[in-house]
């Protein structure tokens, strides 16, 4: 998970239940794994995840504008996630209809 890259410090404000779910991530990585992933790492991932998207920003007004163009982008990924992966798009077609 460490990446030959340079890197740089980001200071970040989060709430508590931001927080609490980053300790959450971190926690079922060690206890079904045994590895550690820092809180850092996990924003640096997700960081990766949308630059993978190629989205861009263009016309966001406020939050909850970017918050939906980063659901968006990330919900194409999965989308295609789901094409190339035939046990994934298996498992979809046997999922009841009402589960969601």
């Amino acid at each position: 998970m460490k990446k030959d890259v340079n890197t740089h410090r980001v200071v970040t404000f989060l709430t508590r239940q931001e927080l609490e779910f980053l300790d959450k991530l971190e926690k079922d990585v060690i206890f079904s794994t045994g590895m550690h992933i820092s809180r850092s790492q996990i924003l640096q991932d997700l960081a990766e995840l949308l630059a993978k998207t190629n989205m861009n920003a263009i016309g966001i007004r406020d939050d909850q504008e970017l918050k939906a163009k980063m659901a968006q982008a990330i919900a194409g990924i999965s989308q295609e996630a789901m094409v190339r992966l035939p046990i994934a798009a298996a498992i979809s077609q046997e999922a009841p209809k009402n589960a969601l």
